[in-house]
């Protein structure tokens, strides 16, 4: 007696290939999770807290782009094979990141400075914008993250002038706004529902 050979798909009970199961079989091997259980929790609470927090629907948007490193910072523009020289545009003294332009950079940190409490008392260093974002989210308070969240937010659109040619405009309303603090409440005009 002799049986016909035949397929077996052992990723479902049926034994059957699925389009479903498949894409569970490259997700897993994509993103393994061994030993990483807690650290998942923790960027979902974070991705959560993210997009929860009080601001413009822009502002949310903005912080988990910048957290994903898809600004068009010129360091991404670069590794896109884009012509443009990936120096910051703010400083001109470092590589443009995330991170360098939002937090690092010396026309940043002259922003950061002007904040009162635990914002600007915070270290400089960082290794990317993702993990400075969840330091700020242990650090600060709601509101204070908040702040915080608005200030980036000014400091990319800062910076967006800057490219744009518009530097004195950029940097004198990014300073009066920053020394008196009250642009989130000029930049944050609408109310959650």
């Amino acid at each position: 007696m002799t049986l016909r050979d035949r397929l077996v798909w052992k990723e479902n009970k049926a034994n059957m290939f699925s389009v479903k199961t498949a894409y569970q079989v490259a997700l897993r091997l994509h993103h393994p999770q061994t030993g990483k259980h807690s650290q998942a929790r923790l960027d979902q609470k974070m991705w959560k807290r993210i997009w929860s927090i009080n601001v413009p629907p822009k502002v949310r948007t903005f912080i988990w782009r910048a957290c994903s490193n898809i600004l068009p910072t010129k360091t991404n523009l670069f590794q896109r094979k884009m012509r443009v020289n990936p120096t910051c545009s703010m400083c001109g003294q470092h590589v443009e990141t995330t991170e360098h332009i939002l937090w690092e950079c010396p026309l940043a940190r002259n922003v950061w400075a002007l904040v009162r409490g635990r914002i600007q008392k915070t270290s400089s260093l960082v290794s990317s914008f993702f993990l400075l974002t969840r330091q700020m989210m242990e650090r600060l308070s709601g509101k204070e993250f908040e702040l915080w969240a608005m200030i980036a937010w000014a400091l990319w659109n800062a910076r967006n002038h800057v490219v744009g040619q518009d530097a004195w405009l950029a940097w004198n309303l990014l300073y009066s706004s920053s020394a008196s603090i009250t642009f989130p409440k000029m930049f944050c005009t609408c109310t959650r529902r």
